[in-house]
């Protein structure tokens, strides 16, 4: 049964979200602070990661960041009352593969879950150089999954990010920067303006 580690501290979302979580056929461990979720990632990795942003303490960036730097691979997914741009942005510059409002429905919510769980089996199976976040080894390994071909930013955003989660260019561009930086030498990763991004 897939598992997933729900970090919320109000505790009628984690009995709410849990009850709904089951009825979808997910097994479910819960985490009631940021610290105690990262203390469960560590004993045992769950095959996704619910995680809320707003928590005291130790919020939910810092969780991420946290668990990232275990472990680049496993799904996380950001549930939130904070569902702004920026606040999606910096989920995705923390590590998250997903962003979705607490205003979500239950089928919406289940949908990305699946999305996302269906993105890291599809990317956890190609190599990509260490030094790269998990944002940065996924585009790198969608452009390596055709190489030579250009991807248009939406693709990659789609591909990589999740449906909806991000809407500006700009983000992958960064991403794409730092990802030149960590290429294996005789790699190169072109652009060609208003076509999208391309490994050769």
């Amino acid at each position: 049964m897939t598992e997933i580690l729900l970090v919320d501290d109000e505790r009628t979302i984690r009995d709410s979200l849990s009850c709904q979580l089951r009825e979808a056929g997910f097994g479910v461990r819960v985490a009631a602070t940021g610290a105690a979720g990262v203390a469960a990632f560590r004993e045992r990795r769950p095959d996704l990661v619910l995680l809320d942003v707003m928590m005291p303490g130790m919020d939910g960036y810092a969780v991420c960041k946290a668990m990232r730097a275990v472990d680049r691979e496993t799904p996380i997914v950001f549930l939130s009352a904070l569902d702004a741009e920026d606040d999606q942005i910096r989920g995705l510059d923390a590590g998250a593969d997903d962003y979705v409002s607490k205003a979500a429905s239950a089928a919406l919510l289940d949908a990305r879950i699946r999305k996302a769980l269906e993105r890291a089996d599809r990317f956890s199976r190609m190599d990509a150089p260490a030094s790269m976040t998990k944002t940065e080894a996924d585009i790198y390994r969608l452009l390596e999954s055709d190489r030579g071909r250009f991807f248009s930013y939406r693709e990659i955003f789609s591909a990589v990010c999740g449906e909806g989660y991000c809407a500006e260019e700009g983000v992958i561009r960064t991403h794409v920067s730092n990802i030149r930086k960590k290429l294996a030498s005789g790699e190169r990763l072109l652009t060609r303006r208003g076509v999208g991004y391309a490994l050769a």
